[in-house]
């Protein structure tokens, strides 16, 4: 258990990172923001969507409801568009080479842990639901699976699942994209002094770091 919580908070970590340098080092346009805030945006609206059905969370049952039916792993998919889409507002290139090359491992990793896990739960029909259903880019029609054992297939979406409740937590997801998105457009506007601007980023990174760490901490002691 402890494992498990120290992968996700090292995961978070690097996610929140990234994305703060994103603001630091901005050099945002009108266009990349609404580029990249658009990618981002979607990004935690699937994030949401996911945590309404919390696979993960369901020992022993492969759930098929959602986002499911369309792409094996939206979890990681929809971290990755809304890390990329605050990058790609930024405009800096070093800045997104840096994230990819931190971040692609921890992803591919992330993916080869759910699968695993997953096969270690409900055996053969995970297979068949790696066979059936694309990894990370999502597929136009929903799967349809002939045998997948014991499965939750139209297990309704729950929007206090989806907000509040672990391993998702949307509501976090999307205040972390709407600060970060305003804080670029502020970036863009010039309406404070760098000095001022560095600062209050600072505080605020520091603040998620801290709470970041609390929070798992207090997991790891339920």
């Amino acid at each position: 258990m402890w494992r498990r919580i120290r992968w996700r908070s090292l995961i978070e970590f690097a996610e929140v990172v990234c994305t703060s340098m994103a603001c630091v080092f901005t050099d945002a346009t009108t266009d990349s923001v609404i580029i990249g805030g658009t990618i981002a945006f979607l990004g935690a609206g699937l994030f949401t969507w996911t945590g309404g059905f919390q696979r993960m969370e369901r020992e022993g049952v492969l759930t098929l409801g959602g986002p499911y039916r369309f792409v094996r792993h939206p979890w990681i998919l929809s971290r990755f568009m809304m890390v990329f889409g605050l990058i790609l507002m930024s405009r800096r290139p070093w800045l997104f080479i840096f994230t990819m090359l931190a971040l692609a491992p921890v992803y591919r990793r992330m993916a080869r842990n759910e699968d695993e896990w997953l096969y270690a739960q409900i055996g053969p029909a995970a297979a068949e639901y790696r066979a059936f259903v694309s990894g990370f880019i999502p597929q136009f029609m929903p799967a349809k699976l002939p045998g997948v054992g014991r499965s939750v297939i139209g297990d309704g979406f729950s929007w206090s699942r989806s907000l509040w409740k672990r391993p998702g937590r949307a509501s976090l997801a999307l205040a972390g994209v709407g600060l970060s998105v305003c804080a670029q457009i502020v970036w863009t506007m010039q309406l404070v002094p760098h000095w001022v601007w560095f600062w209050s980023v600072g505080l605020l990174v520091a603040g998620a770091l801290g709470w970041l760490i609390r929070d798992r901490r207090l997991q790891a002691a339920l």
